[in-house]
């Protein structure tokens, strides 16, 4: 017997070796790529998280429930309520490029910049603002506050300067109200470079204006303090809590179309982690 078992007991050396090939493959990868595809990795699972997460959005808004404002008694979750859109207490917002009051904007100025072998709209300055308004409807109105919500709004305003090119007024008031967005300065074009400053600019603004069709969807909330022509109710938060000035079906199609982008660059991403990490990947089967 005991014969029988030194003839087939694996040598210890043997063990060793076999137990210390992985670690002594891993010590051996380069850390570079493999930090890369680990980046990689974490920023294409973020991306597709957020692509899914409008999508999801998207499907919600179609899914909801129209509501009639006067029959909401602040314990409804996931309605949808159309109407048009009015001020409260004349609060508004001043447009940026113009100043006209406003209810919800959304602004972002791009440069046009070289990158590689081509350019693209890298955005410099962006923000959003919206104040309560209501939604009437058939003579009956619900508040909404904004604060948390995600706007869907079609562009209003769109304009793109060259270098030294003199921006119209609406938008010359902006530019002096913000320091940190000063004029474009002359620069010029090679092919696909731009030598000096990039010369071209864009100025994007979108709006809800007091008048305008608006749809909400969100949860309805209690509201006791509501004047006299509101219902008892407010809509202030939601999963999802969009404000958009089109239907429920073209505010789903934007949602979808914005996520497209994320869901792009997170495959992207995954490609990239998967081709850095395959070593790594190897070396561990």
């Amino acid at each position: 017997m005991c014969a029988l078992h030194a003839a087939t007991a694996t040598p210890v050396p043997a063990v060793v070796d076999s137990l210390g090939s992985v670690p002594t493959a891993i010590s051996a990868l380069d850390p570079v790529p493999t930090a890369i595809g680990a980046g990689a990795l974490v920023l294409g699972i973020v991306l597709l998280a957020r692509g899914a997460s409008g999508a999801r959005d998207a499907v919600r808004v179609l899914r909801t429930t129209p509501a009639d404002p006067a029959g909401l008694d602040g314990a409804e979750r996931g309605i949808r309520v159309t109407g048009r859109a009015a001020a409260v207490d004349d609060e508004t917002l001043p447009a940026p490029f113009g100043g006209d009051p406003c209810l919800c904007v959304e602004y972002d100025v791009s440069e046009l910049r070289s990158q590689g072998k081509g350019q693209s709209w890298v955005a410099i300055d962006e923000g959003e603002a919206g104040v309560p308004f209501r939604v009437d409807a058939g003579g009956t109105g619900v508040r909404v506050d904004p604060a948390a919500a995600t706007f869907s709004l079609d562009v209003d305003e769109k304009v793109k300067l060259d270098a030294g090119e003199e921006p119209p007024e609406r938008v010359r008031g902006f530019i002096d109200a913000f320091d940190d967005v000063d004029d474009t300065e002359t620069g010029y074009e090679v092919g696909p470079l731009t030598i000096g400053d990039d010369p071209r600019r864009r100025y994007v603004q979108r709006a809800l204006r007091p008048g305008d069709e608006v749809t909400v969807v969100g949860d309805a909330a209690a509201f006791p303090d509501a004047p006299v022509g509101e219902v008892k109710s407010r809509v202030a938060d939601g999963a999802p809590f969009v404000v958009s000035d089109a239907t429920a079906r073209r505010t789903a199609l934007r949602l979808v179309g914005a996520s497209a982008v994320p869901v792009v660059l997170g495959a992207v991403a995954l490609a990239v982690a998967a081709l850095a990490l395959s070593p790594a990947v190897a070396a561990l089967v």
